[in-house]
């Protein structure tokens, strides 16, 4: 099936503030999208569009980019490299965009690394984990990330299992995907620093519905956790399957369920002690920061109820990842790629949603986030929100 094509404009547009400072002038300067928009992940990519236009709608409200307009053009793409490679030429020949943002989507990113080198286009990765988008060795480097790096997560997840949560033998779910194979090796690496056994490893296809066995294989051998990498379809057939055994065991889960229906399709029953990686909510206690991009949200999507905002992660990275990229365009007083690249290698400090940015790139770190961003989450009326304890003590 032929991805759905999918352009969004955004030119003269709302005012939020109610005062704008002047409408912005001369060419518009495009950005692309390459995300899932349909399809069981959709919600990941949809976060991932709004967060972006709430930033270029403010952005465009204060005069824009070097006096220019920010407009959007989207494509549709699944968990497919080539349709991913594809894509991105036709945002360059056809769109002329200044610089890509990715989706959930890992290996379509890992794909495109030497396409976005050939073509001198900057990648803001406000989802993709696989710590090989920032980490490939090339020199140099267009790939960028306002994300969770799996380099890290794997190291959180392990550590709150064992440090929070207290457990001493957990199991281990992972998917048949390079993104499970990574953190699969990740998550074993931080088990043996830590000096403690897996009590087995299940593996397991995209699209599978029962986990039954695999999950009575962990159990027999006296799994006390679970430490999962799924995307929302494999997660909630896990949670299924766990209540079918009635296995009142804690799982630990990479965000890879949050960019779905996870909640819808493993039912609010049997969620419970589903712990999640995150990096933002927006319930609870929020940030002065929070409450302006909420507000901003509400009013131009129409959702009031935070707890309807389906993953906020993608909401946020999106967001940030099109401020700083605003600020490297301008740092470089250009648009041409190589400029802009270098200009987001020395960044000052920006103010984001998940946190406040100190130079969040450098010429060697292309992550801007770290695992002391990271929290953890529990499921609560189909959202996650922050658990009690929410964070690591430090970092190794």
């Amino acid at each position: 099936m032929k991805p759905l094509f999918l352009s969004v404009v955004i030119g003269a547009i709302l005012i939020l503030s109610g005062c704008q400072k002047y409408k912005p002038l001369g060419e518009p300067i495009t950005l692309g999208l390459i995300a899932p928009m349909t399809g069981s992940l959709a919600s990941s990519g949809e976060a991932i569009q709004r967060g972006m236009l709430l930033a270029m709608d403010e952005i465009n409200a204060g005069g824009g980019v070097l006096g220019q307009p920010l407009e959007l053009r989207v494509r549709d793409v699944q968990n497919n490299p080539e349709e991913g490679i594809k894509a991105l030429r036709e945002l360059v020949e056809k769109e002329k965009i200044t610089a890509v943002f990715g989706g959930i989507f890992s290996p379509v990113m890992v794909a495109q690394l030497d396409t976005l080198k050939e073509l001198q286009i900057p990648l803001i990765n406000p989802w993709g984990s696989m710590t090989a988008i920032t980490k490939s060795g090339q020199s140099p480097n267009y790939a960028f990330r306002v994300s969770v790096s799996d380099e890290q997560a794997d190291e959180f997840l392990v550590r709150y299992a064992v440090e929070i949560l207290g457990a001493r033998r957990p199991g281990i779910l992972a998917d048949t995907s390079g993104w499970g194979e990574a953190n699969l090796a990740g998550i074993r690496h931080w088990l043996d620093r830590l000096e403690l056994e897996e009590a087995g490893t299940v593996r397991f296809d995209q699209g599978e519905t029962d986990m039954r066995a695999g999950l009575e294989r962990l159990k027999e051998a006296g799994a006390d956790s679970l430490l999962m990498v799924a995307n929302a379809p494999e997660g909630a057939a896990i949670a299924r399957s766990r209540a079918l055994l009635d296995w009142e065991v804690p799982v630990v889960s990479h965000w890879g369920i949050s960019g779905g229906r996870f909640t819808d399709m493993a039912g609010s029953d049997n969620i419970q002690e589903v712990y999640t990686l995150q990096t933002v909510s927006f319930l609870g206690d929020l940030s002065q920061r929070k409450q302006e991009i909420l507000k901003s949200y509400q009013h131009r999507f129409g959702i009031h109820e935070p707890e309807k905002i389906r993953s906020p992660v993608g909401v946020a990275h999106g967001y940030d990842g099109v401020h700083l990229l605003a600020m490297a365009i301008e740092r470089a007083n250009s648009t041409e790629g190589t400029a802009v690249r270098e200009a987001l290698e020395n960044l000052g400090e920006y103010k984001g949603v998940v946190k406040t940015y100190n130079r969040p790139f450098t010429p060697s770190g292309h992550d801007a986030l770290l695992a002391e961003d990271y929290i953890m989450t529990i499921w609560h009326d189909g959202q996650p929100i922050p658990a009690p304890q929410p964070g690591l003590s430090g970092t190794r």
